[in-house]
């Protein structure tokens, strides 16, 4: 459920949202907007934005047909359980055409590409359609902070969220992060800030509603979910949303270190040096890619007015995120990092720069259509060994290979795993007491796992496994033949 965060000291609150093209004259009508009307919500998503927009339609009265492609799985499972009122049928396991020919309203999923022939279906009977993130936008009385890039939203999101917080304001957290908003409308007051951590996926479908936040954030920008949008280009036009309509008095953030402080602004324009002036710096901070996202969300706190102390007490207070580079213990002399979230290249690259010492690596997923060479070089330069995962295994060992003449003394060792248990047994047995062992992907989680989320806890959850296993002998390194095989 999503919570303010109130301007004290007290714990901070993560939650979410996004999008719509239902006329304005529909907009803001009260509790009863939706009594009655025939709503059919398209794709469940496993980040709270489809429960989200589950209760707030039931909420309102609204008649709820949810419709996924996905199986009965236990989060559908459930939503089913939680939402048993004769008011919400659910079509899963594949849509039918028929909730989609006259439904009052279409709600979408933001992953859902453009151009689905059921969408289009819809939009060809006149039907209205949104996101859950539009049906918010829409509704926010308070002031929106968007935060969009290739890599460092979530961490750059939430540093802005607690420098508000700290800062004395009245403050939410939501968007791409997780959880929903919608539920909170009534709470939110025009004097609140609204923190959006906000994808690509999600700006595209903004784009047709015409909204950019009052502060828009851009970290970077690099190739990524090329196997989603149709080019580069689009990829692009889709991060520029967040700063395409925005008005003259709005503030633009963008990141000095590549194209995008070239993109086109209409508003007040910041562009940040990426020097972290702060010296209290904890340790789930730490390192060059951290340094850049403390400095733009320090310059759009500023931009906002937070005082410069107040800033500074966010950032040391800073506790880190959930497969993040999450230090997870020490297991058999082992450190284990999970960095599950590192869905691109470029933030694999930044892991590998930030963990000391002899590591052995778990990377690869599911292949979006991005360049992996520099990724291979960065392995070679970093790791003693990589277990290889998912579509892009055999890709990604043709690059290491290539990458391999006169990267180093010793060949790195390569080992492709054709289970995500067996990739965490491969990285024991590879490792040795003092090395690290790191999971950073660098490619999304579909095909083994839903999302990165469920891929990090099930890392976590095999290295509790592993941690229970008896260590091997003093100087063996390694472990008991008990550890987790491929199952």
């Amino acid at each position: 459920m999503a919570k303010v965060a109130e301007p004290a000291n007290d714990d901070r609150v993560r939650p979410s949202t996004q999008a719509t093209s239902i006329p304005p004259s529909r907009m803001r009508t009260g509790h009863s907007e939706f009594a009655g009307q025939r709503v059919t919500v398209m794709g469940l998503g496993r980040f709270g934005g489809g429960s989200g927009v589950i209760e707030f339609l039931h909420s309102q009265g609204a008649e709820v047909t949810v419709t996924d492609c996905g199986p009965v799985d236990e989060y559908a499972d459930v939503l089913k359980k939680r939402f048993s009122a004769s008011r919400v049928h659910w079509h899963l396991g594949g849509h039918q055409e028929s909730d989609f020919l006259d439904p009052d309203l279409l709600i979408v999923n933001p992953a859902v590409p453009p151009g689905n022939r059921f969408v289009e279906l819809a939009r060809s009977r006149g039907v209205a359609i949104s996101t859950e993130i539009g049906l918010f936008w829409e509704r926010c009385r308070g002031r929106i902070a968007g935060v969009t890039g290739t890599n460092g939203k979530s961490t750059t999101a939430t540093l802005l969220h607690d420098a508000l917080r700290e800062g004395g304001r009245r403050i939410w957290l939501g968007g791409n992060i997780g959880g929903s908003l919608l539920m909170s409308l009534d709470e939110i007051s025009a004097d609140d800030w609204v923190v959006l951590e906000l994808s690509s996926f999600q700006l595209m479908w903004l784009d047709e509603l015409q909204v950019s936040p009052t502060v828009a954030l851009v970290t970077n920008f690099s190739p990524n979910h090329l196997d989603w949008h149709t080019s580069l280009n689009e990829y692009r036009h889709a991060k520029q949303t967040i700063l395409r309509w925005q008005r003259p008095d709005g503030i633009a953030v963008l990141s000095g270190a590549d194209e995008v402080c070239d993109w086109p602004v209409n508003g007040a324009l910041c562009v940040v040096d990426h020097v972290c002036p702060f010296t209290d710096v904890p340790p789930a901070l730490r390192g060059t890619h951290q340094s850049r996202n403390i400095a733009t969300a320090a310059t759009a706190a500023r931009a906002i007015g937070v005082a410069e102390d107040a800033i500074a007490r966010a950032v040391s207070r800073f506790e880190g995120l959930p497969h993040r580079l999450q230090f997870v213990g020490e297991v058999h002399g082992r450190r284990i990092y999970n960095d599950s979230a590192a869905t691109t290249p470029e933030s694999t690259l930044a892991a590998l720069d930030n963990v000391e010492g002899p590591l052995v690596l778990l990377v690869g997923g599911a292949d979006k259509g991005v360049n992996l060479s520099p990724l291979a070089e960065g392995i070679q330069g970093h790791a003693k060994a990589a277990v290889l995962m998912g579509d892009v295994a055999p890709q990604l060992e043709q690059r290491l290979l290539a990458a391999e003449l006169g990267a180093r003394h010793q060949p790195l060792q390569i080992v492709i795993a054709v289970s995500f248990a067996e990739a965490v047994s491969q990285a024991m047995e590879l490792s040795s007491p003092g090395d690290a062992i790191l999971l950073s992907p660098g490619c999304s989680s579909y095909g083994w796992f839903a999302n990165f989320v469920e891929r990090g806890k099930e890392f976590v959850r095999l290295i509790q496994c592993v941690e229970r296993i008896p260590s091997p002998l003093e100087g063996e390194g390694q472990p008991s033949s008990e550890a987790p095989k491929a199952g």
